[in-house]
């Protein structure tokens, strides 16, 4: 065994120094950049600020690349299974976590960052209980192989203008989780949803049935401060949400999608401001929602998700206006068709109003929480409405999550 694979197989992490050149970080950084400029980049509610690619084929095949050299250096015998590569932005957090799977066996690279500024470090714990970790500060080129799976890891909040990220992920040819090489895709450089659901489909004497599908039919789910605190907002967080308004322009909110939306106030009456995905002075609030979100959705709802790709609604709903939204369900044709969850965020005291209650429909009638601050989350397809005020106003953010693809 070597030194390299002796000290990864005791300490599940491993710095290598100059795993590729100067140049090579320069092109990839670049070719980020420009990704980005394309639009070719996504957002994922785990960092909500930054920009990501999955499986893009350029690090794919530099993820090929390396394993054989990574196998013989690490002690292990290593198959590919994707790349995820990022450009972070001010203010983002990593949040202390564990990786699925796929991840089993990782590196995380530092490509680039904007100069005469430093490298954002990243944490790793020894064991659950160590919530202090130990801080690693990635040079350009060098790389951390690491056991995504058995270690905590986690970044501070970004103080950076921006730094260029790459993960290379790989599982062990003979371990538990070797069915997930190419991350469940057909190969590599593939998008995710190329791949086989892992449902497989097979002929019985009445017809078609479909195997391995869990029996959730998931509903509404609400954060808020008997439930998880750290992910609601709070009253004064709510009073300057709601103070936007003073320098935000509103609008009628309208009935249908994209260019075909009507004004018609017998379904739904309501004044509509957006606070705006480029505004950076509000991205704590995109944050917020993207964490809970992140948190719901990988134990919950398990939907395929890009992340948020627009502006926040704030809505005002006025008893004097018969505040209200007739049934109706969030996706529909054009870009509404990627919706996947939506999410709801009283901003005023239930005692500054009246009806205005947030209900669902799935046969049953569900009332949903409507603490202040809190965040409920539901499945866009799912028959909602918001009920008469008759007293006062009701202040709301919304704002939908959405997939690649169709729904899934």
């Amino acid at each position: 065994m070597t030194a390299i694979a002796d000290y990864f197989e005791k300490n599940r992490y491993v710095y290598l120094s100059n795993v590729i050149d100067e140049q090579t970080c320069k092109n990839l950084t670049d070719r980020m950049f420009g990704l980005h400029r394309a639009g070719n980049l996504e957002k994922d509610p785990q960092c909500p600020l930054s920009d990501s690619v999955y499986g893009d084929p350029v690090f794919d095949k530099l993820l090929e690349e390396l394993t054989e050299t990574l196998s013989k250096q690490l002690g292990v015998s290593l198959d590919p299974a994707y790349t995820y590569a990022r450009i972070y932005r001010p203010g983002e957090v990593l949040e202390r976590h564990s990786d699925r799977p796929s991840c089993e066996i990782s590196g995380t690279m530092t490509l680039g960052f904007e100069p005469n500024t430093s490298v954002w470090p990243i944490y790793f714990a020894k064991d659950e209980e160590d919530l202090v970790g130990l801080p690693l500060l990635i040079n350009t080129g060098d790389l951390v192989m690491y056991r995504g799976n058995e270690l905590p890891h986690w970044r501070p909040p970004f103080k950076g203008v921006w730094q260029v990220q790459v993960f290379f992920h790989y599982v062990d040819k003979n371990g538990p989780y070797k069915d997930h090489k190419f991350d469940g895709r057909k190969q590599l450089g593939s998008k995710k949803e190329a791949a086989s659901s892992g449902n497989k489909i097979f002929t019985q004497p009445n017809g078609y049935m479909i195997s391995k599908c869990d029996s959730i039919s998931p509903g509404p789910i609400t954060f808020h401060t008997g439930f998880n605190p750290a992910m609601t907002f709070t009253e004064e967080e709510c009073k300057k949400i709601i103070s936007l308004s003073d320098t935000l322009y509103s609008s009628k909110a309208t009935v249908g999608f994209e260019n075909n939306g009507k004004l018609d106030t017998s379904v739904r009456s309501v004044n509509k401001f957006e606070i705006a995905l480029e505004d950076t002075s509000n991205h704590w609030i995109f944050d917020r929602i993207g964490k809970a979100v992140a948190e719901a959705n990988a134990n919950y709802f398990k939907f395929d998700l890009l992340g948020m790709i627009h502006g926040i609604e704030l809505l005002q709903y006025k008893a004097e206006e018969n505040g209200h939204y007739d049934w109706h369900v969030d996706i529909g044709p054009e870009t509404a068709s990627s919706r996947k969850i939506s999410v709801s965020i009283p901003l005023t005291n239930r005692d500054g109003y009246s009806g205005g209650e947030l209900e669902l429909n799935n046969g049953t009638l569900i009332k949903c929480i409507d603490e202040q601050g809190s965040i409920t989350m539901f499945p866009s397809y799912m028959l909602h409405r918001v009920s008469p005020i008759t007293y006062g106003e009701r202040w709301v953010m919304v704002i939908w999550i959405h997939g690649s693809g169709r729904f899934k």
